[in-house]
């Protein structure tokens, strides 16, 4: 499918992509000491088709020219560190497995380049080192040599010893705290390190291959760890024909952003980013999108008379073009004649349709239409973030009686009514994606039995109608299946389908659905899916039960800690936050040792982000509960290590002495005479 208007976009971005391979390998060394690389950035407002550009003019094309294209994508709605480029890594260790093995297998003789690159990848990295690749990118174990994850917290069959299980784990021993006191306080030292791993393991990998392209898409929703990481792949000119690509909305990256500061940043580092801004199409360019989408000629009089009309309504919007289009055909203006096989429409009709205001309104209204069945898994779908597995969706729908889900849906009438601040011209479906969604429509008038994808479900009723609603899924153009997986087209579909809950229920239904999957998912999948699963618990908060309460401020704790191993400090911090708020004041009664390690590991967390106040707060929390002085030690030596980072080192040796008291120490023999030595005896 052409894009329409972005020739000069689609050339700029393929030269970028020749010159990967430009230098030869003996230039690599001296080239990387003269510059410290470069990336692409695509922005403009929604809906001009950014990932559209950038999947043709890089996607489409590197495969034809034996480079490894691979994409990530942020979700606004669910917290996950790193997602989007561990989705892209995945993506490239999965390419390398199983596409090279194929050219390998077919080769005369040698090791096929996956053999290659997999025993450079194990030649290079310890075992430590690898599970801390596996952490962040659990995608690439097979690359890392790496077998079945060990048995997680999550391995009991009952979601009870679960629980139960997990919440043993902090009082394992001394031996344990300490570990993670070590791993956790060494904040800076734990990212220099995993960004190095992340630099060596991309470094193998592009040296062994023609070239690599990595996007990063929805940069406006990134969390602060994968852009810290990307500056550091980017400033590393070692890292050979490797091509970082980022695209984000322009719209929600104002200066204060954290993007537009890292952008900033690399700029004045001499980094070379090539920035491509793309609008809306001009009339001219709207002609043939219409005239393509509807299979006919551009020269067309009346197809040219329609664009120019469409073009008006929708101020030559791309995605808003087609969605106009598609409301045509919903309404009855716009039909396919089967007498003079082509599309017809009543200009008139066309000429006084009234543009809605938004573009959730519109595909809510499209999603009416859909079986009731189909708008159950949509809510569900939508709760689960813009990829999703369909067995997770199944094993949820199992889950749900038909009278709870009926209570959790609101009229599409109240849904469209209350959605105008969603700007129709604020979604950014692509270019191609559109036009796909409505060349489907055209495909199934002309071939209603044509089967849309093969399920392999059991022959029961209640799978059937579940199969059938994932096929209408990708049938009205609204999700796109690959086997298991799939995908909304467009976070602007997902966030209508999240419309079809009604609002007082929202927060209920995604508990819900967090401890269905909870409780049903596979201890190998559940953990893979921490993040997600927690973020639906934590959805529901507010009312559970007070032994509900201690399970999921345990569940936060994890996902802390997890975050915490990813170097992922900002996330951690946001599960230590609302553990500690799940428990309140209750935490301190009785077993009060998850409250502990939320309170510590919070206050280290916030310290390593540069959030002083809350790191205090936390820290003054713990001090003041009357507990065994030993539990303080590791508040007391953040606050010590707070007061050396910003200068107060009389402060820090003050407090660090009444804590020796406290444990019964005696002060040291010499005055301290230095911040360095106070804090060696405190450490002591």
């Amino acid at each position: 499918m052409k894009l329409h208007g972005r020739d000069d976009d689609i050339k700029l971005l393929r030269s970028k992509l020749r010159e990967l391979t430009k230098k030869k390998d003996g230039d690599e060394e001296d080239a990387a000491k003269n510059h410290v690389g470069e990336m692409i950035l695509v922005s403009g407002t929604s809906g001009t088709g950014k990932s559209a550009l950038i999947h043709k003019g890089l996607g489409n094309h590197a495969a034809k020219s034996g480079y490894i294209f691979a994409s990530g994508k942020f979700n606004a709605k669910l917290l996950k560190p790193l997602s989007a480029f561990s989705d892209a890594m995945t993506r490239l260790a999965k390419y390398i497995t199983t596409e090279n093995n194929k050219m390998g297998e077919l080769s005369s003789g040698g090791p096929s380049m996956s053999t290659i690159i997999r025993n450079k990848i194990q030649n290079e990295f310890d075992e430590e080192d690898a599970e801390q690749l596996r952490r962040i990118l659990p995608g690439c174990a097979e690359l890392l040599g790496l077998g079945p994850r060990r048995p997680s917290l999550f391995c009991p069959s009952s979601y009870a010893d679960k629980v139960a299980l997990f919440r043993s784990a902090p009082q394992l021993g001394s031996a344990k705290r300490r570990l993670r006191v070590s791993l956790t306080l060494a904040g800076k030292e734990s990212i220099a390190r995993m960004h190095y791993a992340v630099r060596r393991l991309l470094k193998i990998i592009c040296s062994q291959l023609k070239g690599v392209v990595l996007l990063i898409d929805d940069l406006q929703w990134s969390d602060a760890a994968t852009l810290d990481l990307l500056k550091s792949i980017v400033l590393d000119g070692e890292i050979p024909r490797l091509l970082i690509v980022g695209a984000y909305r322009e719209d929600e990256v104002l200066d204060h952003h954290p993007l537009a500061f890292h952008i900033r940043e690399l700029e004045q580092m001499n980094v070379t980013i090539t920035k491509i801004r793309i609008g809306n199409l001009s009339v001219d360019y709207a002609i043939p999108l219409v005239a393509e989408a509807l299979g006919m000629d551009d020269d067309d009089s009346k197809v040219k008379s329609l664009a120019e009309t469409i073009h008006k309504k929708t101020e030559g919007n791309p995605f808003f073009m087609l969605m106009f289009l598609r409301s045509l055909y919903d309404e009855k203006l716009l039909q396919y004649n089967f007498g003079v096989m082509k599309w017809t429409w009543d200009e008139d009709a066309v000429n006084s349709k009234i543009v809605t205001e938004n573009v959730a309104s519109v595909l809510v209204d499209k999603m009416s239409r859909l079986q009731e069945e189909t708008q159950r898994m949509l809510m569900v779908a939508s709760c689960l973030g813009s990829n999703f597995r369909k067995s997770a969706v199944v094993e949820v729908m199992k889950n749900i009686s038909r009278s709870e889900m009926r209570s959790s849906m609101r009229s599409v009438s109240s849904t469209a009514a209350t959605m105008g601040s969603s700007s129709l011209l604020s979604s950014d479906l692509t270019n191609s994606s559109a036009v796909r969604s409505f060349s489907c429509t055209a495909a199934i008038i002309r071939s209603s039995s044509e089967s849309l994808l093969s399920l392999d479900l059991t022959s029961s009723s209640a799978e059937r109608a579940y199969a059938s609603s994932i096929e209408e899924f990708e049938g009205e153009g609204l999700c796109e299946v690959d086997d298991e997986e799939c995908h909304f087209m467009h976070d602007q579909i997902q966030s209508a389908a999240f419309e079809l809950i009604s609002p007082d229920q929202r927060d209920s239904f995604r508990g819900r659905i967090g401890r269905i999957l909870l409780q049903s998912l596979p201890s190998e999948e559940l953990e893979a899916s921490l993040f997600e699963v927690v973020s639906l618990l934590n959805c529901a908060a507010t009312n559970i039960t007070d032994e509900e309460r201690d399970e999921l401020a345990e569940l936060n704790l994890k996902a802390g800690v997890k975050a915490s191993e990813n170097a992922a400090f900002d996330t951690a911090k946001v599960y230590f936050k609302a553990g500690h708020e799940v428990l309140g004041s209750r935490g301190w009664e009785g077993d009060y040792s998850t409250m502990l390690d939320l309170c510590s590991d919070g206050a280290n967390a916030c310290f390593l982000t540069g959030d002083f106040v809350s790191m205090n707060d936390l820290i003054e929390e713990v001090l003041s509960k009357d507990i065994d002085t030993k539990e303080k030690y590791r508040v007391s030596e953040i606050k010590v290590k707070s007061l050396l980072t910003v200068g107060k080192a009389n402060e820090a040796i003050n407090a660090a002495l009444d804590f020796r008291r406290q444990l019964g120490l005696p002060a040291p023999q010499k005055k301290a005479a230095s911040k360095f030595t106070i804090t060696r005896e405190y450490i002591r």
